[in-house]
């Protein structure tokens, strides 16, 4: 049989049906065999990590659930060393099987830093040298020196502290600073709005040191801002205290009060300010 007949032939296309039928069945095998192997349609939701010790999460790590992976440690002083700060995949996402999930902790240890030269500086400069070298302000002393409103001497506890000393990150640095022999007071900055971070930073930059910090008992919580403050600062009849003296001030929910208008308030001329007391005074929880 010449080829040409064998192609047209009845033994020909049954062979090419068996080949073509034995492709298809080869072919779902195949995929079948890979949607075993792959878990194909079925995941894992990935837990809520944050808070929970590392090392038991790194104990539980299995190819048959999830595997887990620090890759990063952050030092913060107001969290539980050893615990995970940030993961990735996010939680709630949905993961295959043996997947790795990457875990930023809590440095058990805290970070070295060093300490800068704050000597000559002002306190307003001092304060953000400090801020961006990883250190916090313990307070602010003032001492007879001509030097008014000027650095003379840093220290940690009782202790002076020379530049380039290593010191454990978050440390609290207490700022010898000169009076110039001032008598009279400066002026006491209003606070009214901002919140704890920027309340704090502000009064350090004015001269003045921290009191108590107090919140508000209420059925809400988030955005935290200064509702009062002692002593009280008004920015269009501005007082004045002593250098060094404590501004303490009370922090409640902006979900609860209208923290805008009050600062509008404050802020207005005498005349408007009146205005707005006898038409807004429902506006204003004092």
């Amino acid at each position: 049989m010449s080829f040409k007949s064998f192609l047209i032939s009845k033994s020909f296309f049954k062979q090419l049906s068996l080949i073509f039928i034995v492709a298809v069945i080869l072919l779902f095998a195949i995929i079948k065999a890979l949607d075993i192997y792959t878990h194909n349609g079925e995941f894992i939701l990935v837990p809520y990590l944050k808070g929970n010790n590392a090392d038991s999460l790194l104990t539980l790590s299995s190819t048959e659930h999830l595997q887990f992976q620090i890759i990063d440690s952050v030092y913060a002083d107001d969290l539980i060393p050893g615990t995970v700060i940030t993961q990735n995949p996010k939680p709630e996402s949905k993961v295959k099987q043996g997947r790795k999930i990457y875990l930023s902790i809590v440095a058990k240890t805290p970070e070295m830093v060093l300490m800068p030269n704050l000597i000559d500086l002002t306190v307003r400069r001092a304060v953000d040298v400090i801020q961006h070298s990883h250190l916090v302000v313990r307070a602010l002393q003032f001492e007879d020196d001509i030097a008014l409103n000027a650095v003379i001497g840093q220290r940690l506890y009782m202790d002076d502290v020379p530049p380039d000393t290593l010191l454990p990150s978050g440390s609290a640095i207490t700022l010898v600073v000169g009076n110039g022999f001032k008598k009279s007071g400066v002026v006491l900055p209003f606070i009214l709005g901002k919140n704890a971070y920027d309340a704090r930073y502000i009064i350090l930059k004015s001269s003045f040191n921290i009191g108590q910090i107090d919140t508000l008992a209420e059925n809400v919580e988030g955005d935290l801002r200064v509702y009062s403050q002692t002593p009280f600062a008004d920015p269009m009849h501005p007082e004045t205290a002593a250098l060094g003296d404590e501004i303490s001030f009370v922090l409640r929910s902006a979900q609860r009060y209208n923290f805008d208008s009050v600062i509008a308030f404050y802020n207005a001329v005498d005349s408007v300010r009146y205005d707005s007391l006898q038409t807004n005074t429902e506006n204003f929880d004092f």
